[in-house]
């Protein structure tokens, strides 16, 4: 009989969580692994490691632990897997096939849910199709679980209840029922300057830079300041972000909560599986009027919508907005350039600007350029560029089609992978002889350990060589698609006489502008993506 080295599995959801108090691991979860270590025990199986997801949907893919199992079961740490029930390992048909009869399946690994009464190991076809049964039954619960959420939410908006994790700047949550607001005024007092300013006729950016030069906190960090726990987006960890900007001071200006009207459901999320949020129309918002105390007058908001509202800005073409959007930064702060109006001469010019210096000058002295001075500096690179790379002399080594003859190498590799695979299976088959070897008596129980060490030291270099060649495999495939398209992709873009914006993303990593010094050119840097 193979090893049998258990992996247990245990989850308890939000739902269902009843924590006691002073313990950092729930009742349920602790008779989940009471029940399934006596299960494993009584099988003689050997528990590797105990993987506990707590306050988890089954839903949820970002289980720190269940993917912290998955990872083990790769480096083929157990051939076990053993949960209470399927649900508590998955509710989503996707990755019950995916794992449970994909990779557990593939891995020969064992998956027994105790009181499902499925044991994907077992002789009798069955057990899969009882599995799929119960993900089949798991996911209409969490489709109706979703769609009555939902309803409720929905019921709640009606009703004039804020539903939010976080109220607006400027309001704060009842202590006495967390889905009603009430006036921070400290907040709000910020609030009321901000309109106020802007109505007298100060622009955004002053308004962004006097509210950072006075240091006041951003609404992230006040909410922080306040004992709030609000994670920012990890993507966006920069040394500015406690820091105003003229989008946030622009949201509280569109912002209809602060004349006391309610508007909730401006988006929804994509499905009960995803957490991506959708925009929904703006005819669709659930808006509850004058439900809340205001803390702008109406004729002020009035007053500043219209302003918002009369078209004041600079326009600039969508081409000028878009081609470099995202990939232009400012070489002395590091923030990314964005459009901005301005004039030269008598003519309006579009340029692209720092952003740190529009949130405060302490940040960044400033740096910025004309739009389509910069376009036409990339474009001359690229065409100088072009000149090099099509030459004969260069491109003959560079992309010949001799080299594409190489495509024979990946199924050599996979040959060599195949063998590989079947030297694993023959270990496999060495290790359940063992092991019946050990429980006849025919080897020692120091015998068998050092048997054993020794065909796990073989199996750990052969799984290492399986893993290298894979990703060999993989690297020449993709090489050999690269090299096989490279002339169409760079005659794409031979001596380009206008700058698209596909040519920037497909030839330009980022863009660097240095501030300009005196009777000097403006210096850029252009990081190339080859």
């Amino acid at each position: 009989m193979k090893d049998s080295i258990t992996a247990i599995y245990c989850r308890l959801s939000k739902e269902d969580v009843d924590k006691d108090f002073g313990k950092t691991v729930s009742e349920s979860i602790k008779n989940q692994k009471t029940m399934l270590e006596e299960y494993a025990r009584e099988r003689r199986w050997a528990v590797y490691d105990f993987y506990i997801d707590e306050d988890f949907s089954g839903s949820d893919r970002n289980r720190p632990e269940f993917n912290r199992l998955i990872t083990d079961s790769l480096l083929g740490r157990f051939n076990i897997v053993l949960c209470k029930k399927q649900a508590r390992f998955a509710r989503d048909i996707e990755y019950v096939e995916k794992y449970i009869h994909g990779l557990f399946s593939e891995r020969q690994i064992r998956f027994v849910a105790v009181l499902d009464n499925i044991d994907t190991g077992a002789v009798s076809r069955s057990a899969r199709k009882a599995s799929q049964i119960n993900s089949l039954v798991d996911e209409w619960y969490l489709s109706d679980l979703s769609e009555n959420i939902i309803a409720s939410l929905t019921t709640k908006r009606r009703n004039a209840e804020f539903i939010g994790s976080w109220a607006p700047y400027g309001y704060k949550k009842d202590p006495e029922n967390k889905n009603s607001l009430i006036i921070d005024r400290e907040a709000a007092k910020i609030v009321s300057e901000v309109f106020s300013q802007y109505r007298s006729g100060v622009g955004i950016k002053e308004i962004t830079r006097e509210l950072n030069t006075r240091n006041i906190p951003n609404p992230l960090l006040y909410k922080q300041l306040k004992g709030e726990k609000i994670n920012p987006n990890p993507g966006k960890l920069t040394g500015t972000r406690y820091l105003w900007s003229p989008s946030t001071v622009s949201a509280i200006l569109h912002n209809r909560t602060y004349i006391g009207d309610l508007v909730q459901g401006k988006y929804r999320k994509a499905s009960y599986k995803s957490n991506k949020l959708l925009r929904v129309p703006k005819e669709d918002w659930i808006v509850i009027p004058h439900c809340l105390e205001r803390i702008v007058d109406r004729d002020m908001w009035n007053e500043v919508q219209k302003s918002l509202n009369s078209g004041s800005r600079v326009a600039m073409t969508k081409n000028s907005r878009s081609l470099l959007a995202g990939v232009v930064f400012c070489s002395e702060c590091g923030s990314k350039l964005v459009s901005s109006g301005g004039r030269s001469g008598s003519k309006r010019v579009s340029y692209l600007c720092c952003s740190g210096n529009k949130r405060s000058k302490d940040i960044c002295p400033g740096v910025r350029i004309e739009a389509s001075r910069l376009e036409y500096l990339i474009l001359s690179r690229i065409n100088a560029l072009s000149a090099d790379y099509f030459d004969e002399v260069y491109l003959s080594p560079q992309i010949d089609p001799s080299r594409l003859r190489s495509c024979s190498k990946p199924s050599q590799l996979e040959s060599r992978l195949h063998a590989l695979q079947s030297q694993s299976s023959v270990l496999d088959r060495k290790k359940e002889i063992l092991y019946s070897d050990r429980l006849e008596g025919i080897i020692s129980q120091e015998q068998y350990m050092e048997f054993k060490a020794k065909l796990e030291q073989e199996s750990e270099a052969l799984l290492l060589e399986e893993q290298t060649m894979r990703a060999e495999i993989s690297s020449l495939v993709k090489k050999t698609s690269k090299t096989a398209d490279g002339n169409d992709f760079l005659e794409s873009f031979q001596f380009p006489s206008v700058l698209s914006r596909e040519m920037v993303t497909h030839l330009i990593e980022s863009v660097h502008v240095h501030k300009r010094r005196k009777d000097e050119p403006q210096e850029i840097t252009i990081n190339w993506n080859f």
